[in-house]
């Protein structure tokens, strides 16, 4: 598979993962809505999950790939040796040292730009914001 398919398959993937971890995050917050008036134990559990699925698996899964998309990208200009000897995909994703190599390679001042930083990070943000605000309500209302 050359570094052109490699970004088309990989970019899907980014575009699925945010639409899952979107359509998920607005079904539990669907749920913690309908538990705030019925069931505090719910509302919470309910909560955690969501809070723990933003911060450990939607923001690591979707940044990381998002760095797999640009290396790729901007890595198919370039010869492929010349790729290559930048380094591998997971250093390019886990080693920001190198990154920060392979970006200046690839004229790339920042893996975030304004769309990524939309959707990427202010959409988790909000629905974090969502939900601490649900379960603030809740504390303060079941303490009222």
């Amino acid at each position: 598979m050359d570094d052109t398919t490699r970004y088309s398959v990989n970019e899907s993937l980014l575009q699925s993962y945010r639409s899952i971890f979107i359509s998920s995050q607005s079904f539990l917050l669907a749920v913690g809505a309908i538990a705030v008036d019925k069931s505090t134990i719910i509302l919470f559990a309910t909560a955690i999950i969501s809070l723990v699925m933003i911060l450990w698996i939607w923001l690591p899964v979707v940044v990381s790939r998002h760095r797999i998309v640009d290396y790729y990208k901007f890595g198919a200009d370039l010869p492929h040796d010349k790729r290559a000897a930048l380094c591998t995909e997971k250093e390019y994703v886990h080693n920001r040292a190198l990154r920060k190599e392979a970006n200046a390679t690839f004229r790339l001042r920042t893996n975030w730009r304004p769309t990524r930083l939309k959707l990427d990070v202010a959409i988790p943000g909000l629905f974090f914001l969502l939900w601490i605000a649900l379960v603030i309500q809740q504390l303060v209302h079941s303490s009222a």
